[in-house]
Formats: structure tokens, C-alpha cells, sequence
């Protein structure tokens, strides 16, 4: 009975919720932020047989973090399922294409190198060609867009670049 009754006065619960981050929260949290396109997305099972996903970039300009050409890091999960059948699907996480060109703002990996965008879908700016110029979904602009080039100037000079 009183099972019953908790359940009826609780509202409906969530999985997870993530609190928006204004972009400055964002270029802070972030141990490295890089410009780039997806070149190949590699799902598969890690060392220790953990259903995980690599993404590698080609990278334009790292805006933080050690320089580098190409960047490839370890996500948790896969959004499509392993030919064992294995799959491992993580809300929130972003999931990335081929030859898409992004902005990534990435937590330092951890131990066993696993990371992820900060604040999952908010440290990943898809870029998108708009009347011919191209523009990222921006933070300082709820709703909006911004620029690619001014986008970017804000960043590095918050990162500090």
C-alpha cells in the first residue's frame, strides 16, 4: 500500500537531466576543445571488452589542449548494435557521421581513456552552411545561431589561444 501511494504522489521520473551550461561554463570545463571533421566512427569492444565507441577527427585548429592534427577518443557505449549483438546506448551522448564537421569541447579522458563532450550534446557545435555562410548552433545565442569565424574567435580567446 504505501508503494502504491509513493508512486502516485512522485511524478514521473527521468533517466538523467542535464543543466544547461552557458558557453563560457563550457570552453572552462573543457580539457581540450579542437575544429574538425569526423573522419571515421569506430565502434567495438575496448581491452577490457567494454562496449565502446572510437571517434576520430581530422582536425583544422585545436583551440585547447596539446596540438594536434588528428584526434581520436574513446565514448562509452555504441548507438548501433555490435555483430555479436552487443549494444549499448547512452542518452545524452552524441553520436557522430562521417564527414561532418564539428566543434568539440572535450573532458580530460579518464584513467582507462574514456571521455565525452562537457555537458554531453552542449560540447558538440555541429557547423552548418546557411545562405552560404557557415554557422554553429551557439550557446551565447539560445535558439540561435552564430557565425562559424565569430564563434570561434570567442572561443579561443576564452580558452586563452
Amino acid at each position: 500500500m504505501a508503494l502504491v501511494l509513493v508512486a502516485s504522489v512522485a511524478g514521473p521520473g527521468r533517466a538523467m537531466d542535464v543543466l544547461p551550461l552557458a558557453l563560457d561554463e563550457v570552453v572552462d570545463r573543457a580539457g581540450a576543445i579542437v575544429h574538425g571533421t569526423v573522419v571515421e566512427v569506430a565502434p567495438g569492444r575496448d581491452a577490457d571488452g567494454v562496449v565502446v565507441t572510437w571517434i576520430t577527427i581530422e582536425v583544422a585548429e585545436s583551440l585547447k589542449g596539446s596540438p594536434t592534427h588528428r584526434l581520436t577518443f574513446k565514448q562509452l557505449g555504441t548507438s548501433e548494435p555490435l555483430p555479436d549483438g552487443a549494444i549499448f546506448r547512452i542518452p545524452g551522448l552524441p553520436r557522430y557521421r562521417t564527414g561532418e564537421e564539428l566543434v568539440l569541447f572535450l573532458h580530460e579522458p579518464s584513467a582507462r581513456g574514456f571521455t565525452s563532450p562537457v555537458g554531453l550534446g552542449q560540447g558538440v557545435m555541429r557547423v552548418e552552411t546557411k545562405s552560404g555562410e557557415r554557422i554553429v548552433r551557439s550557446l551565447r545565442a539560445p535558439g540561435g545561431t552564430e557565425a562559424l569565424p565569430v564563434f570561434l574567435e570567442h572561443v579561443r580567446r576564452r580558452a586563452g589561444r
